[in-house]
């Protein structure tokens, strides 16, 4: 079975969904200006038109800040006229974890500063040349855009790359941080006269299958957990907790990670004391948000986290003749989790963060994806901190979707105006 996009069952899923005329007709001039110039030759053709990539050099963020762009990354690329391509230079080359489905995304293997021998990290030089490509957003702050990067840079870009200075840079390249001010580019869009503003719409997720499907050693293991747990598709639900995230707790609780000279967030969430009883207590909040949306007692539960220690805790070792819940956190957690069907898959190494925790080797990266499409698949959501979970959702599209717990500290977010906000005591 082909676990990369579902049929949904909700039944409150929108009917067979058709992507808004403009990207229609980006995809389809896009798939033939790669026709005509394969490989490298759309770099080196004279005749081929610009080319705008979206690349990580560095820090670029989790999955979302990567990914979840799409709808900005297709607006920029029309609006300049340019062939969109994806390239990460860390923690590998992203054809590693998604390969393209619909849409051909990626830059030939032999075009300077972008793969080595490999095809894994390139050498410094190559991220030289990489770095050297100008950025659509020169002079401005596009990586944490404020106000008056939305109403007057935004627009210097464009023009800049149209008719300015950069009209003859055959490549360029970005890495605008947009997820946040989604309703700038809504905002745009209606300005266009569009009436799907895609976010939120069943265009988000229309656009990320275009784009990608899995690479083959992840879609191999992903089919193996369908089957070792007794997963189907849109027939069970998922909670996702997020605990190294550093607004995950109060700023007076912050505690370090494993290794004492790196947050959490990059050395892992240590098993003992507080952070242990915050992690847990947190997953019993998450779980009791999701068990008053299940269908039936028996529906299965995935349950996932940044935490492998919380994850092997809450669906291996809770339940043990062995396990012993002498403080009331653990008694709550054992209590609840007792009344569910609650799975996961091997917990026993961590999901390396793509951005935290670069430098492991490629397949330590697998875990984020797999849980990613796991969530995808799954037919209600559960989740708190971040965006990782809250992105499974809008490629999903599904209508149940709950959010268990805020950030303690720091910025509003969009969060609560497209979930169901628990309360749970």
């Amino acid at each position: 079975m082909d676990y990369h996009l579902v049929p949904s069952t909700d039944e409150h899923a929108a009917p067979e969904h058709q992507l808004p005329k403009w990207i229609l007709d980006y995809f389809e001039w896009h798939k033939k200006v790669r026709r005509q110039f394969p490989g490298s030759e759309l770099f080196r053709n004279p005749n081929a038109p610009p080319i705008l990539i979206r690349t990580c050099l560095g820090l670029c963020g989790g999955l979302n800040d990567r990914l979840g762009q799409l709808p900005w990354d297709i607006y920029l690329a029309n609006q300049t006229g340019r062939v969109l391509l994806i390239h990460w230079h860390r923690p590998a080359p992203l054809e590693h974890f998604l390969t393209p489905n619909e849409v051909d995304w990626t830059v030939p293997l032999d075009v300077e500063g972008f793969f080595n021998k490999e095809g894994t990290i390139v050498s410094r030089e190559g991220m030289r040349k990489a770095r050297a490509i100008p950025d659509l957003f020169d002079g401005f702050a596009s990586a944490n855009p404020e106000k008056d990067f939305w109403s007057e840079h935004l627009d210097l870009s464009l023009q800049r790359a149209t008719s300015g200075r950069f009209k003859s840079e055959k490549v360029l390249r970005h890495r605008l941080l947009g997820h946040i001010n989604e309703e700038e580019l809504e905002a745009r869009l209606r300005a266009l006269g569009e009436t799907d503003t895609i976010h939120w719409t069943p265009s988000f997720g229309n656009i990320f299958f275009a784009f990608f499907k899995l690479s083959d050693p992840i879609q191999q293991k992903l089919e193996y957990i369908f089957r070792e747990l007794g997963l189907r598709p849109k027939e069970y639900s998922a909670v996702h907790c997020r605990v190294r995230h550093p607004k995950a707790m109060p700023q007076s609780m912050m505690v370090k990670g494993k290794n004492e000279d790196y947050p959490a967030d990059k050395s892992g969430l240590p098993w003992e004391g507080k952070a242990k009883e915050f992690a847990i207590e947190t997953a019993t909040k998450a779980i009791k948000c999701i068990k008053a949306r299940l269908r039936k007692k028996e529906e299965k539960v995935y349950f996932f986290s940044d935490s492998n220690d919380l994850v092997r805790y809450i669906a291996h070792d809770l339940l043990q003749e062995e396990n012993n819940a002498v403080i009331n956190v653990e008694k709550e957690a054992e209590d609840i989790v007792r009344t569910m069907h609650i799975v996961a898959r091997n917990a026993l190494e961590e999901n390396a963060h793509i951005d935290r925790q670069k430098g492991r080797d490629i397949p330590a990266y697998y875990g984020t994806f797999l849980d990613l499409f796991l969530a995808i698949n799954s037919r209600c959501l559960s989740y708190g901190i971040g965006y990782y979970a809250i992105f499974a959702a809008k490629i999903s599209g599904t209508q149940c979707k709950l959010l268990y717990q805020e950030e303690y500290w720091g910025g509003e977010d969009n969060k609560r105006a497209n979930s169901h906000v628990c309360s749970v005591d």
